[in-house]
C-alpha cells in the first residue's frame, strides 16, 4: 500500500475546495441601479438679464501682418520653377544602332525645331525642349521633350509628326519643371 503524506492530502483538499466556486449568500444583491438624476433648472428661471438693450460691440482690429513669405508660396505656387524626376512621356523621332547617326539626326532634329518653333505649341514643348540621344541596347534614341502627363505628350506628338510622321510616344524618366 501506498502512504500519502500529509502535506498532499492538505493541497488536494485546497484545490477541491477551490474548485467548487463561489456559493450565493443570502441577503445580496446585485448593483444598485443608479437614482434618475434631477433636471437641471432653466437659465430663464433666474436669469433677468437683457443684453439686447446695450449695443455694446467689439472694437474692430486693423493688424497689419509683416513676414518673410515669399509671394510665390502665398498664391499658392510653391512648386513653381522647381525641377523634378518622374517617369514620363518623350516622343521618339529616330533609333539606330550607330550612335554617329542617332547625333547626326539630332542635329537635324535641333535645326527643324528653331525653323518650326514658331507654330510649336510652346505651353506643352517650351522654348527649348531637351532634345536627347538615349542608349538601350542595342539602339541609340533620338527623343524630344520631357512631359510628366500623357495630354500633353500627345499635343507635342501631333505637332512633331508633321515633319516625322513616324514619331511616337515612350515611355522613361524625365525631368520636368514645375
Amino acid at each position: 500500500m501506498h502512504r500519502r503524506s500529509p502535506f498532499a492530502i492538505l493541497a488536494l483538499a485546497v484545490v477541491l475546495g477551490a474548485c467548487t466556486g463561489a456559493s450565493q449568500t443570502s441577503g445580496q444583491e446585485g448593483p444598485a441601479e443608479p437614482e434618475p438624476a434631477e433636471a437641471a433648472p432653466s437659465v430663464a428661471e433666474y436669469e433677468t438679464f437683457d443684453p439686447s438693450a446695450y449695443d455694446a460691440r467689439p472694437p474692430e482690429r486693423t493688424v497689419e501682418v509683416t513676414h518673410q513669405v515669399p509671394d510665390r508660396l502665398l498664391q499658392g505656387r510653391a512648386d513653381e520653377g522647381v525641377q523634378q524626376t518622374v517617369e514620363g512621356f518623350r516622343v521618339q523621332v529616330f533609333s539606330a544602332r550607330d550612335k554617329q547617326a542617332a547625333q547626326d539626326f539630332q542635329v537635324k532634329v535641333r535645326q527643324w525645331w528653331e525653323e518650326n518653333k514658331a507654330e510649336a505649341p510652346t505651353a506643352v514643348l517650351g522654348n527649348e525642349p531637351p532634345i536627347v540621344v538615349q542608349y538601350s541596347q542595342p539602339y541609340y534614341r533620338v527623343r524630344m521633350g520631357a512631359f510628366a502627363e500623357r495630354d500633353a505628350a500627345e499635343e507635342a506628338l501631333a505637332f512633331v509628326r508633321s515633319a516625322y510622321p513616324n514619331a511616337f510616344i515612350s515611355r522613361g524618366t524625365v525631368t520636368v519643371t514645375r
